[in-house]
């Protein structure tokens, strides 16, 4: 496990992060993350490995069945992260709710545009 450190643009929200190393990355095409054009990490972080300062500075968005809490910064507009808010019966995959995915270009020395990048059909979701 490393420990990661990463910001938003402005530098008001910062976060630090337990994760194995990041070699990859996720690409969503629902209607927010197609819009962002973001890079999220390809593995959730555990709520209980991920710490954060700044958290007066987030707004939060939700849409749809409001799933996920889309984190951004007040200040610069930036999204950091996005947390799993619930989950629904049915699901068997690995998040529990609080995971989070890390916007990877806000992580300190990691280039997100030098990693494999997959992308997941989150319209289909």
């Amino acid at each position: 496990m490393r420990t990661y450190r990463g910001s938003c643009h402005c530098g008001a929200v910062r976060f630090r992060f337990q994760s194995a190393e990041i070699t990859s990355g996720l690409r969503c095409n629902c209607s927010i993350c197609i819009r962002k054009g973001i890079v999220m990490s390809s593995e959730y972080v555990a709520a209980d490995a991920f710490e954060l300062e700044g958290q007066e500075s987030l707004g939060t968005y939700q849409f749809g069945d409001k799933a996920v809490y889309h984190h951004f910064c007040k200040t610069c507009g930036i999204s950091p992260f996005n947390e799993v808010a619930s989950l629904p019966a049915t699901y068997e995959g690995r998040a529990k709710v609080g995971d989070r995915r890390v916007n990877l270009g806000c992580v300190d020395g990691v280039d997100p545009l030098a990693l494999k990048v997959d992308v997941i059909d989150g319209r289909s979701f």
